[in-house]
């Protein structure tokens, strides 16, 4: 495919100075004054024409600096970027001059982009109406509010229609209709195939729009890869780093931005690119299964049953499975999130399903405790079921108030969590079905004080 960005080994490097005296000493003395500071430190990756990549990555990540080397508004220190078409960068006020009205300032930038008089005549009132600013459009744009110096940005760069769009944190100022609608336009332009940028700190953004993600950690790339494989490894890192005390993510950000950039090396796992040296990246790529015992109900907000834990293919909709309880005999953690291997018998071969994420079911543990034979009596509540715990489909009896006084004869005891579950026939018959020790009690007399 066309490759429409590509950068290696990219850095961007500041000088940091305690005063402004150490600044022109820097200026006129052989020796080297300030500390260096590396915005990004060996950053390199690749789109494709037509991918939609979001920049992820907490404060001070380098994700800012890197979108505006593309957009070519900041040079790189060193390093190779090739931009193939033309890119404009939606951020707040980017590009805007403050001093000017907002009417002025649409000619500007797109003079800029190489557009004639005439041409930017045509444009204007479609720019001035996508940002809703009619009325304040002959305004200084040092009055507007950074809503609306993004709406005007947001609209001079969607009209003027670029081959890469790099859109900065740019919706998320101003209000939730515009940012519906920009949401809406970008969603046009990504099926008309363009390259697009996504700086945001919205996970729930980059999983909709997003193809790729691309995370950086204090200047360096620490993954680079499909949504599917970096996010949940973002997740996961943001919890950890959310719980943190201050001076653990001094040092953290201590040791990452002290390594050499000469010395950052990535490895290829599948389409997921990761640092050489994230041990903990790379055993979230594999899994490992471990026998468990326990059931499971499936939850309404239910998605997929999988082949495996790392696979997509084959993938089946979870919905027609849903009223049912499951034997859960196998596990595994797969991107920091478990998953169950689902059987429709206690085992972990026959009758199996598939793979679920365990978050998207309600379970408890399975324990086997006897295989003793009691009598019970029926307290005339509750269900009768084809399995412990059972769903509605599994019912035999949704209501036992007609069976009150009945025997019921168990052969088998098992715990569902904390909840004790019999196995046994009811009265005379020959079905076996499963009841909650609530609904059972040991002899008549406790019959008759009920």
């Amino acid at each position: 495919m066309t490759k429409a960005i590509v950068t290696k080994d990219v850095v961007k490097k500041y000088k940091l100075y305690e005063s402004s005296k150490e600044r022109m000493l820097d200026l006129i003395s052989p020796k080297e004054h300030g500390d260096n500071f590396y915005a990004l430190n060996g950053v390199s990756f690749e789109a494709d024409k037509g991918d939609v990549v979001g920049f992820i990555g907490i404060n001070g990540s380098g994700k800012s600096t890197l979108s505006n080397i593309i957009a070519g508004i900041v040079p790189e220190t060193s390093g190779d970027v090739q931009v193939n078409g033309q890119p404009a960068l939606i951020a707040v006020a980017a590009g805007l001059n403050d001093d000017l009205t907002g009417r002025d300032n649409i000619e500007l930038k797109c003079l800029m982009l190489g557009f004639s008089k005439e041409e930017i005549k045509a444009l204007e009132p479609e720019i001035i109406e996508f940002s809703e600013l009619e009325n304040f459009i002959d305004q200084p744009v040092k009055s507007y509010s950074s809503g609306m110096k993004s709406r005007l940005g947001f609209a001079i760069s969607v009209k003027v229609d670029p081959d890469i769009l790099i859109i900065d944190e740019a919706l998320s100022v101003g209000d939730r209709a515009f940012a519906d609608k920009s949401l809406k336009k970008m969603m046009e332009f990504k099926d008309q195939g363009k390259t697009m940028i996504f700086v945001s700190h919205s996970i729930g953004q980059m999983k909709t729009f997003c193809d790729k993600i691309l995370w950086l950690e204090f200047g360096r790339v620490k993954a680079y890869g499909d949504v599917k494989d970096v996010l949940p490894l973002y997740e996961a890192f943001l919890n950890k780093w959310q719980n943190m005390q201050k001076e653990e993510k001094d040092l953290y950000r201590s040791k990452v931005m002290a390594m050499d950039p000469k010395n950052i090396k990535y490895k290829k796992m599948g389409k997921l690119m990761v640092l050489d040296n994230e041990e903990e990246l790379e055993e979230s790529h594999t899994y490992s299964i471990r026998p468990v015992s326990r059931l499971a109900h499936l939850k309404a907000y239910t998605t997929y049953i999988f082949e495996a834990p790392n696979s997509d293919e084959n993938k089946r909709d979870a919905q027609i499975l849903k009223n049912k309880v499951y034997y859960v005999k196998r596990e595994a953690t797969y991107q920091f999130e478990n998953y169950y291997l689902l059987s429709t018998e206690p085992s972990g071969v026959d009758g199996v399903i598939g793979w679920i994420r365990g978050i998207e079911t309600s379970s408890h543990v399975h324990t086997v405790v006897d295989f003793d034979k009691k009598t019970f009596y029926l307290l005339g509540r509750g269900f009768a079921s084809t399995e412990p715990w059972g769903g509605k489909k599994q019912y035999v009896h949704e209501t036992l108030e007609h069976h009150a006084g009945l025997e019921f004869n168990v052969v088998e005891t098992v715990l569902v969590g904390n909840n004790t579950w019999y196995r046994g026939t009811i009265d005379k018959g020959s079905d076996l079905v499963w009841i909650h020790s609530n609904n059972v009690v040991t002899s008549t007399e406790e019959l008759d004080t009920l």
